[in-house]
């Protein structure tokens, strides 16, 4: 990729003035410019600590584009250090409604990039160098996939000393200890010792206010940690840690009828959902084998077997006793 396609440059923004500009992406194709928008707010010479927002990773996973506009759109007043906000980081999956990249790359698993490698590495590389080095902290807003409803929470390594340092200032009612992986942001990012922080909340294709107010209030509680801010505001610093994760899938295929609420606690053996046949005859009635939270659910009805129904925050030992790959995962499979 040309280098002279964009190149962000701190001390070209005017301190003290909020600037959006319409920046150059890589074309592909070489057919046509591809231009999204840059949020960049410089309150100060000093350029760090530096935040930055970013959304749309998977081009599908729309709902943090409302965080980023509220965010945008509100009436922050920096104190010090800068502030940097892209919007829509994969406009190529954005445009085509998909999650992956023209070259069908995962945009999350090409980091840290290459200058010579697939259009996704590139890319990635052209990412990492522009906007997120310049991060102290990066926070990138995700939502469930088409079809699949997270509700707010949030997904780091609770080992990292950088976010250790940030977990007790944070606004969010749910965190999940999430191992990193292999060519994600958060892996390129703890290589760099800088903390990001992956934000779940929503479901694919869909804007949802409520969503986005917790995703604000995440953010300008980071800004308030780093007294980048007046903290006029009070935060809900409650939270609960979920150190695993399990998915209850569907053993036959069928229509999903849910009996559960988002976020509920519920207790081994308590029913959530049915499956029936299109008949309308109960095929098995679905219920949980652990204590814990409802993080995630599925919201298609027609269902096949194995299929993700719901995304279970074990809260306490585990009865299942199986810490396979096959009985859990720590989030990490979207993002």
């Amino acid at each position: 990729m040309k280098e002279d396609i964009f190149n962000l440059d701190l001390n070209q923004f005017e301190v003290g003035k909020p600037t959006i500009e319409r920046v150059d992406f890589p074309s592909f194709y070489g057919l046509q410019k591809v231009k999204a928008p840059i949020y960049v707010y410089r309150a100060s010479e000093e350029t760090s600590p530096c935040v930055v927002a970013t959304s749309c990773m998977h081009g599908d996973e729309i709902n943090g584009l409302g965080v980023t506009q509220d965010l945008m759109n509100s009436d922050i007043k920096l104190k010090k250090g800068t502030l940097i906000i892209v919007p829509i980081l994969n406009i190529y999956g954005f445009l085509n409604k998909t999650r992956y990249l023209p070259d069908r790359k995962d945009l999350n698993r090409c980091f840290p990039g290459s200058e010579n490698g697939s259009f996704g590495t590139r890319f990635a590389k052209f990412v990492l160098t522009n906007f997120l080095s310049h991060a102290d902290v990066v926070v990138d807003y995700h939502s469930g996939g088409v079809g699949r409803f997270n509700i707010p929470q949030i997904r780091c390594d609770l080992k990292h000393n950088k976010i250790e340092e940030l977990l007790e200032d944070l606004s969010i009612p749910l965190i999940v200890n999430s191992s990193l992986r292999e060519g994600s942001l958060r892996e390129s990012m703890s290589k760099l010792k800088k903390a990001c922080i992956v934000f779940e909340g929503g479901e694919g294709l869909r804007i949802d206010q409520t969503i986005n107010k917790y995703g604000v209030n995440l953010f300008k509680s980071i800004l308030a940690h780093f007294d980048m801010i007046d903290n006029t505001e009070k935060f809900n610093e409650d939270k609960i840690i979920i150190q695993k994760t399990r998915w209850i899938r569907a053993k036959e295929g069928g229509l999903l009828l849910n009996q559960a609420e988002y976020g509920k606690l519920i207790k081994k053996g308590e029913i959530i959902g049915e499956l029936k046949d299109i008949q309308g005859n109960l095929i098995n009635q679905i219920s949980s084998d652990c204590d814990g939270v409802i993080l995630g659910m599925s919201k298609t009805a027609l269902i096949m077997s194995g299929d993700p129904l719901y995304n279970i925050g074990v809260i306490g030992d585990s009865p299942l006793g199986d810490d396979s790959e096959e009985f859990y995962d720590y989030f990490d499979l979207d993002t």
